[in-house]
């Protein structure tokens, strides 16, 4: 049996990658994928500012912009801001992993289903007139509004209740 070559092998180009850049200018193809030990990631362009920890809907462009129930609706990709973006900055939002960062509404349990809420960027527990984002969940029971650790397993837009 011959050898076999590696002319078919990809490399990575994004092989000493900055998680934690969002420069002005692109570095990367939009939708480039990298990995860190704790989680996946894919390179976006920020559509207005995104706070960090916010949950974000990715549109088919690679546009990033912090999640609302109307963007979930449409069906947009789900990820989490894991920086800060200033409109049209460029950078990695993590789409699966644990040790991720989301902003949780106040009083929200840990290990139960997350929908969208009125704020945008953020889940909470409560599922009144709001979006099931399918694939993630809350470590740790939170008692006021921050950015809480998350396990996320490519979460998507699930259902309306």
């Amino acid at each position: 049996m011959a050898a076999a070559t590696v002319s078919n092998r990809v490399m990575s180009p994004t092989l000493g990658v900055d998680f934690s850049a969002t420069p002005t200018t692109q570095g990367f193809t939009l939708g480039a994928r990298a990995w860190s030990p704790d989680a996946e990631y894919v390179y976006v362009q920020a559509n207005g500012a995104i706070t960090l920890g916010d949950w974000v809907a990715i549109d088919e462009d690679f546009q990033a912009a912090a999640g609302t129930k109307a963007l979930a609706d449409v069906g947009h990709t789900v990820a989490f801001a894991q920086v800060a973006f200033a409109d049209n900055d460029f950078g990695w939002v993590a789409v699966r992993g644990r040790n991720i960062n989301c902003r949780l509404a106040s009083v929200c349990a840990a290990d139960v289903a997350l929908f969208t809420t009125a704020t945008a960027g953020v889940l909470d527990d409560i599922s009144t007139s709001q979006t099931k984002i399918a694939g993630v969940r809350s470590v740790v029971t939170i008692t006021n509004s921050h950015a809480s650790e998350i396990i996320a397993n490519y979460p998507k837009i699930a259902e309306s209740p």
